[in-house]
């Protein structure tokens, strides 16, 4: 691939989450490759206009070649959709395809989430054959079987339980998606299964069965069991129901990991979080 192509990074969020989603998108600024070019689309659901202002400064102060768009979510897309933990913004991923409909690719990553190196070198393994390439979705940290499974097999739905994604970071081929009506797919399994039990997540890895395939480990380290993984590689931490700004309980002790998020703050944003969020016990 071009060095020079311009590579295109989505988030999507509401007010709520609109902090984190600027250090996730600062990180991906401050580590993209020289030679690259990048523009961030933020899928707002209800962020405010001064919090957008100063996401969108702060990310494009760290690499001249970062530029911000910000595409608002009206009501009506997420129409008798459960919320997701008090927000309905992961629901856009279904419809990806749809709000950049001028797009052929585009790289979707949650907020709670670090890049640690390049995004360019993911964006170069674009498989044109697949409609998502996504992190797998590890086994729980004490080992039991995915509940996942059993609510696919209770409603008597097939799918390949060792091919399960995350899609928290997902290569989106949405030229294709356009192409086989991904988000018509979604729309039917969500009408027939309107209380999905990992929200689109669920709908998107059963409707792109046989069309998706996994990244290398690096790109998908989840924080909470990072076990055996190589973080010497440029990659990505998810800190999926490890997020280094809650540390309030007793279990969220502040892992290699964690501190990584932190270190972010300190030496590229030029902030110490860590006393805001930390306190003097944990």
């Amino acid at each position: 691939m071009m060095d020079n192509e311009l590579i295109h990074l989505v988030y999507g969020t509401d007010d709520n989450y609109i902090f984190p989603t600027m250090v996730s998108a600062a990180s991906a600024a401050h580590l993209l490759g020289k030679d690259r070019k990048m523009v961030i689309h933020l899928f707002d659901a209800g962020v405010t206009d001064e919090h957008y202002a100063d996401y969108e400064n702060r990310v494009c102060a760290l690499n001249a070649n970062v530029t911000c768009e910000r595409h608002r979510l009206g009501k009506e897309m997420f129409e008798g959709f459960g919320a997701w933990r008090g927000s309905v913004v992961t629901y856009s991923r279904m419809f990806m395809c749809e709000i950049l409909k001028d797009l052929d690719w585009a790289i979707y990553f949650d907020g709670d989430t670090l890049w640690t190196g390049d995004i360019g070198k993911l964006w170069d393994l674009r498989d044109e054959s697949k409609l998502v390439q996504a992190s797998i979705d590890p086994p729980t940290p004490t080992g039991f079987v995915n509940p996942e499974w059993q609510w696919y097999k209770e409603r008597g739905i097939s799918i390949n339980p060792e091919g399960y994604l995350c899609m928290g970071l997902m290569l989106a081929n949405l030229k294709k998606m356009r192409e086989e009506k991904v988000p018509q797919k979604c729309r039917e399994f969500m009408a027939k299964y309107p209380a999905p039990r990992v929200v689109d997540q669920t709908v998107l890895n059963y409707v792109c069965e046989g069309k998706k395939a996994a990244l290398p480990p690096e790109w998908g380290v989840f924080s909470a069991w990072h076990g055996t993984a190589d973080l010497t590689k440029d990659g990505a931490i998810h800190y999926v129901t490890d997020v280094p700004w809650r540390r309030d309980k007793i279990n969220r002790l502040l892992s290699d990991v964690v501190l990584l998020w932190y270190e972010f703050g300190k030496r590229v944003m030029h902030e110490d979080w860590l006393p805001r969020y930390v306190s003097p016990y944990g």
